[in-house]
Order: C-alpha cells, then structure tokens, then sequence
C-alpha cells in the first residue's frame, strides 16, 4: 500500500481547522517513509470563485495532485489526511466493481447551493456523488447503489432524505453493527471496496483531535471491526484515513494508539484480500 499525506485543511469549517496539517504530520511520523508521498497544499484558503464549495480553489488544487499521485501509483492508495475533502482525487480510477464505504459520524451529504456556499468535508460524498458538472470536472462520480454510509449520528433530517432519494444505503451508529456493514456491502454485488474512515466516527472519549466532538461514538476496538467488515473477502482498492485534530502536536501521541490501530486495520485488507 502506497500512503498519500494529505494535510488539508481547507474543506474545514472549523476555525481550528488547521490542526489537521498537524495531525497528518503526526500519523505520517509512523508510516514507511520509502511507501509514503506528501502532497503539498497550498498555504492560503483560496476562493470559492462563485461555486458552492468554500476555498474551492485549494481544495480542487489537493484534489488534482492527489488524483496525479493515485493514477501513477502501483499500488492501492491510502490518503492519511487532513479534511474528510483530502479524499478527493482518490477515487480516480475505481472501477464499476468498487463498492464505497464512508465510515464516519456525518454523512458528507450536504445540499449544494452556490447561494450558500459550504466546507467541502461536509458535502464530500455529494461531490462524489451527485454534484454540477463544472464542479472538480476531473474527478469520476461514484453510483450511489455503490456507496454504504455507516456510523452517522446527530445527522439532520434533510440529509437522511437525500440520502434516502439517492438510493444510498445509510446506516445510524446503533444500526453500523460489523454484520449491518458486511451485508450492505455485499448487497451492492462488488468485488473491490474503497474505505474512507472519518475519525468523528469516533467517540471523544476515544480521542481528543476532533475538531467537533459528538458523544455516543463507537470506541476503538468497534472501527477496527467495522473496518474489517467492510473490507472481508474483497480487494482494497484505496482508503482514505481523515480527521485528526490534535489539540497540541506535542500531544498527538497520546491519541496515536486508537488512530494507528485503524490504520493497521485498513493496510492489513490490502494484503489479505
């Protein structure tokens, strides 16, 4: 598996958002340096230029090298970001086979309205999905009988109808048991699973690097799980790891057990699927 650090920030709406450059950093510490590329992003915010998405110039900026990297790489991607937004450009070619599941505590699925435009990490599966085509014009879009969303919580209503219009399996984090992600993912009939883990998945109590906490989460030994029930007896075609927000880089260590561990799991798919 080829790591691709990605410390974006941009597609945050946090103010904090830039702890995530720094969290990326601290799980790059512990990667194989001969297995791993930085992708440089920019350092300004960027403009929306009159799109829906906030900062869009940056984030299609990221999007673009980190498709550049995925395309030349022998091996399957995992992006270790940064924003849940840093996996896009990831998807580049996924096949009609590939299943995509979003373990995370938000669903990505926000409407897009140029009127109101939005942080890119919280409509990154509508871009995915569903979004103008002059939007990341590049970038393929993902069927969404293809796409299972597990472990949400505190998801507002018109996005679970939107999903529900889509036709995108959605499970709540009660509904995400190991089983409930084996069986959605085997119901879309692929050969080959793409796994995008957002650490707000997690509880807080598991980690302290969220930039927005919400209680109820799973704990760490319950995403290793539903790791491994996504990816069971399939190919990992690439992963995304985001998220990571430590509160000081001199503490990122203490939440590195919970956040390595998740990793292990989705490089251990890689090789024995």
């Amino acid at each position: 598996m080829h790591f691709l650090v990605v410390g974006q920030w941009q597609g945050s709406a946090s103010s904090r958002a830039m702890r995530l450059g720094d969290g990326a950093a601290a799980i790059a510490a512990d990667l194989p340096r001969a297995s791993t590329t930085v992708v440089d992003v920019p350092a300004g915010a960027g403009d929306r230029l009159e799109t829906a998405v906030a900062r869009y110039t940056s984030v299609l900026a990221v999007a673009e090298r980190v498709a550049e990297e995925t395309t030349v790489a022998s091996e399957p991607v995992l992006v270790v970001g940064g924003d849940g937004a840093s996996v896009l450009g990831a998807t580049v070619g996924l096949g009609a086979d590939t299943a995509f599941v979003r373990i995370a505590g938000s669903s990505g699925f926000r409407a897009l309205n140029r009127a109101q435009p939005l942080a890119a990490e919280t409509a990154v599966l509508r871009i995915l999905v569903d979004r103008p085509d002059d939007l990341f014009p590049a970038l393929p879009t993902l069927a969404p009988t293809s796409v299972v969303v597990a472990g949400v919580r505190g998801v507002e209503d018109a996005e679970t109808n939107a999903l529900d219009r889509a036709g995108i399996v959605h499970l709540d984090v009660d509904a995400a048991t190991p089983d409930a992600i084996a069986a959605a993912v085997a119901a879309t009939g692929a050969g080959a699973v793409f796994v995008h883990v957002d650490l707000d998945v997690l509880d807080p109590s598991e980690v302290d690097g969220l930039l927005e906490p919400v209680p109820f989460g799973l704990d760490g030994a319950g995403l290793v799980e539903r790791i491994q029930a996504a990816t069971r007896g399939r190919r990992l075609a690439g992963a995304a790891l985001t998220g990571f927000a430590p509160v000081d880089p001199d503490r990122a260590v203490d939440d590195l057990g919970v956040i390595l561990r998740a990793l292990g799991a989705l490089t251990s798919a890689s090789r024995t699927a």
